[in-house]
């Protein structure tokens, strides 16, 4: 069994993050999942929830951590020409 960790910059602030695919928060940028860093996590937080009277949301315990390598999906599909 091994683990695996995601990689990328920060949508939001272009820090370089590590973090599991599944838990991460994200943005949707062109339709497409992007990760977020633990710091601009919180300030959305602030500013779209809590300044708005209303709960945050809770960021998963494992959100930064490494997954366990049964969790990922392979694209084992072959394109056709």
């Amino acid at each position: 069994m091994g683990y695996a960790t995601m990689h990328s910059q920060c949508a939001a602030c272009t820090t370089m993050i590590s973090f599991h695919a599944n838990h991460v928060p994200s943005l949707t940028i062109d339709g497409s999942r992007r990760a977020i860093c633990r710091d601009c996590f919180d300030r959305w937080n602030q500013i779209h929830r809590i300044d708005e009277g209303l709960d945050p949301i809770p960021l998963h315990p494992d959100a930064y951590s490494p997954m366990d390598e049964t969790g990922l999906q392979l694209n084992t599909s072959k394109e056709t020409e």
